[in-house]
C-alpha cells in the first residue's frame, strides 16, 4: 500500500477472534469495525467499563489513534464473561 493512502476501515485486519455466542452462532471477528459493532449490541456484551473501554479502543483503531493489537486485547476482555472463546 502507498503510504498516502489510509485504509479504510474495514481493511483494518487484526487476528481474528472467533466467539461462540450463548445464544446463538460462532461469530468470526476479524477487526475493529466488527468488534465495534459488536460492542454495540447490548444484548451480546455487558454494559460496564470494560465494554465502554473496548468501544473507545476500536474507534481509536479505526481513526488509527490506537493499534488494532491493543483494541482487539481491550474486545476480547470485554467479551469474556458473555461469550465462550472457541479459538
Amino acid at each position: 500500500m502507498h503510504p498516502i493512502k489510509v485504509p479504510k476501515p474495514a481493511e483494518i485486519q487484526w487476528i481474528p477472534v472467533i466467539l461462540k455466542m450463548r445464544e446463538g452462532p460462532v461469530v468470526k471477528i476479524c477487526g475493529p469495525l466488527q468488534a465495534f459493532a459488536i460492542l454495540n449490541r447490548q444484548t451480546i456484551t455487558k454494559p460496564g467499563p470494560l465494554q465502554q473501554h473496548a468501544r473507545e479502543c476500536c474507534r481509536l483503531a479505526l481513526e488509527r489513534k490506537m493499534s488494532s493489537d491493543e483494541a482487539r486485547l481491550a474486545f476480547m476482555a470485554a467479551t469474556m464473561g458473555q461469550t465462550q472463546r472457541v479459538v
